[in-house]
């Protein structure tokens, strides 16, 4: 599947949205219950308080989930199994998990069967002969007392939020599965204090930052841009990556202040991280024609990120709040190759209802603000690349500017890397669910629909983009489901001159993964067997 960078970073949008306990293809986890997910954490608190409860010092747990997945293309092009979005697989999750007395022992592996794999290799596991190995959480952990020390290969989920969670990016991610992106256990210390039953600190240091995965080239990107008329070739120009040093200089870090009441439950976090996006550094060369892009590099910098989120029940409505601060470095500075800061947040609710309790609705409000993005650079940039095209004369003066010319390619190229295509995007993700005879029948729609603000309108207007998840799951019996669903995507966009709207296939984020609208047909199958002496 190849697609350009700008459909697969859907962090852009402010929608983190990965579990690995979710399938690969199959998106209808995307915003899970929220009563299953906050119980979770709880669990792992205090492994000698389990022992104690089950009356066991020692307990071995065996579990398996195990998944069949067909997706039939219902896009006329390509209408092929192309990627791993539409590639019909079989997936295997195995664990082993160990508890002895403090200690607890995780380790977990994906074992992934398709044909997609014959042909290609993974830069996260081993691939070949239709399969592919990789692992999943292997670490341990010791809970002494009011404390949690955990090593290894870890899954963080900080944050409130419903599968949107701007403070959640300790873990990189798998964009090679689509919009639903996998996460990517990272090599990590993890340590927590419950100081009181109200409150608890949290530590996290990651000797290294590993890196995420795109089914793109940044360089390709790049030098099949608008941008490589400039390049200087007698020169020999080229794009090189300043990959990330396997040292301390790499380090990732942060921490989590939580506290927690009957009413309320609030957490502050500060994460001095790398960014995930590269940032460009562009040299310039004088040539009759004016100054040309001689060598480009692209590096990784700093950003530190500052969280927050809320959480709290009224009656039947649990209510909650999430927010980060992406700063990057030297954000507000004359270097145009600087990416600039932003704001992503979350508002959301969600409530039971029904006969029983037993149906389910979930709304959020998300949004992600850049403060100093300058919507109308991107329009005179337009007229000043028109111009050179077809007039040079008449843009002369540009051309031989060194300072103009290196904002021009720098900004350009930090827009289109960052995804700084708007100042502003607001958006909407909705989970309705409802389930009948006991669980034996559950269907359930989930759907993001997002709007641009504050971008150039002078080639196109944007009227947002849609993701799209009806799933109906059959479960006759339990630990047993099959699952009926649809991954769809779709953008609309008045291009200038143009009397009507039409679906934007290859610049939108969201737009891109049209052609790779399927319906699916999911069995799934999950085991755990017990061991206690």
């Amino acid at each position: 599947m190849k697609l350009t960078n700008k459909a697969l970073l859907i962090a852009a949008l402010g929608v983190a949205i990965a579990a690995p306990a979710f399938s690969q293809d199959d998106s209808s986890a995307l915003f899970a219950d929220q009563s299953a997910e906050s119980a979770a954490p709880a669990a792992e608190t205090s492994a000698a308080a389990q022992s104690a409860a089950s009356g066991s010092d020692f307990m071995l747990r065996l579990s398996g989930d195990h998944e069949f997945d067909y997706h039939f293309p219902v896009y006329s092009s390509p209408y092929n199994y192309d990627g791993q979005m539409t590639s019909p697989a079989f997936t295997n999750d195995l664990g082993v998990e160990l508890q002895d007395g403090q200690i607890k022992l995780i380790s977990h592996w994906a074992l992934d069967l398709s044909p997609e794999y014959s042909s290609s290799s993974s830069e996260y596991g081993v691939a070949g002969n239709d399969t592919l190995l990789k692992p999943l959480e292997n670490y341990i952990s010791w809970n002494p007392s009011a404390f949690k020390l955990a090593f290894g290969y870890q899954v963080f989920s900080w944050g409130v939020a419903d599968k949107v969670n701007p403070t959640d990016n300790l873990n990189p991610r798998d964009s090679t599965v689509g919009w639903n992106a996998d996460k990517i256990p990272v090599l990590a210390a993890d340590a927590n204090w419950y100081a009181t039953d109200n409150f608890s600190v949290e530590a996290v240091f990651l000797p290294y930052k590993q890196t995420s995965i795109y089914p793109v080239d940044f360089a390709d990107e790049i030098t099949s841009s608008q941008l490589t008329e400039f390049f200087v070739t007698s020169s020999g120009s080229k794009v090189d990556y300043s990959s990330l040093a396997y040292d301390p200089g790499s380090a990732v870090a942060g921490g989590k202040l939580n506290y927690h009441s009957s009413s309320v439950d609030f957490s502050l976090s500060y994460l001095y991280d790398i960014d995930a996006f590269y940032t460009p550094e562009i040299t310039t060369t004088l040539t009759p024609k004016g100054y040309d892009i001689s060598s480009i590099s692209l590096d990784r910098r700093r950003i530190q990120r500052i969280g927050a989120d809320a959480k709290t029940t009224i009656g039947k409505f649990g209510l909650w709040f999430e927010g980060c601060y992406s700063l990057t470095d030297n954000s507000g500075s004359d270097d145009y190759s600087v990416r600039n800061s932003n704001l992503a947040y979350v508002l959301g609710c969600d409530t039971n209802y029904g006969p029983n309790d037993s149906y389910y609705a979930d709304i959020q409000y998300i949004g992600t603000w850049i403060p100093n993005y300058d919507s109308s650079s991107t329009s005179s940039y337009t007229s000043f690349l028109y111009g050179a095209k077809t007039n040079p004369l008449a843009v002369y003066s540009q051309l031989t500017s060194q300072s103009y010319m290196q904002e021009f390619y720098e900004r350009q190229t930090v827009n289109s890397l960052g995804l700084e295509s708007e100042g502003l995007i607001q958006g909407v993700t909705l989970n309705l669910k409802w389930e009948f005879l006991d669980g034996l029948l559950t269907p359930q729609v989930t759907a993001v629909y997002t709007v641009p603000f504050l971008y150039d309108t002078t080639s196109a207007t944007r009227y947002g983009d849609l993701a799209l998840n009806p799933e109906i799951d059959l479960k006759p019996v339990d630990s047993f489901h099959i699952k009926l669903g649809a991954d769809l995507a779709y953008a609309w966009v008045k291009n200038q001159g143009s009397d009507s709207v039409s679906l934007d296939t290859t610049t939108d984020k969201i737009g891109s993964y049209t052609p790779f609208n399927n319906v699916y047909l999911t069995v799934l199958y999950k085991w755990n067997y017990d061991l206690k002496k």
